[in-house]
């Protein structure tokens, strides 16, 4: 348990602040790539999360499969916009509404059923952001690391770049 480690106690405002380190560019990142909207960046995750979970827990399994559009649909994993408000705790209404929007973006589809499949492309425009992203979540946990070690750590301003 992260409570027994030995600089828990010690660093908690550390720990809060390394945290913020991470959550504050992350959600500007997710906030500006959706032009502000945060429901349909919630909703976009969800359907993304759902679509792709079971293939990607399998390591054989390969990435680029679900970029081929004559197949990506029969590895995703299907949803609605019932089955996501339910999992965002979202009101349906509200989740269908970011639905419509997200399919005019381009980054999800609705087959003629009702499921929800990410697009293809939907990657595409996110690769720089994800990776800033994985460098800061890096960063964060070695600092995390040594905070609850209890050993000194840099802490940095806070950086939006």
């Amino acid at each position: 348990m992260i409570e027994a480690s030995p600089g828990y106690e010690t660093n908690r405002a550390r720990i809060s602040l390394a945290l913020s380190e991470f959550t504050v560019p992350l959600l500007s990142r997710i906030y500006q790539a959706l032009d502000g909207d945060k429901v349909a960046a919630i909703v976009l995750h969800a359907v993304a999360h759902r679509n792709v979970e079971a293939w990607l827990a399998e390591q054989n399994n390969p990435e680029g499969v679900r970029q081929d559009p004559a197949r990506h649909t029969a590895v995703m994993r299907p949803c609605n916009a019932l089955s996501t408000a339910v999992s965002c705790a979202l009101p349906r209404e509200t989740v269908r509404r970011k639905v419509a929007l997200l399919i005019r973006r381009g980054y999800i589809d609705r087959a003629a059923n009702g499921h929800l499949y990410l697009t293809p492309t939907v990657g595409d425009g996110f690769q720089e952001m994800t990776a800033r992203l994985v460098e800061g979540l890096l960063a964060t946990a070695k600092r995390l690391d040594a905070l609850l070690a209890d050993r000194p750590t840099s802490l940095g301003p806070l950086r939006l770049d």
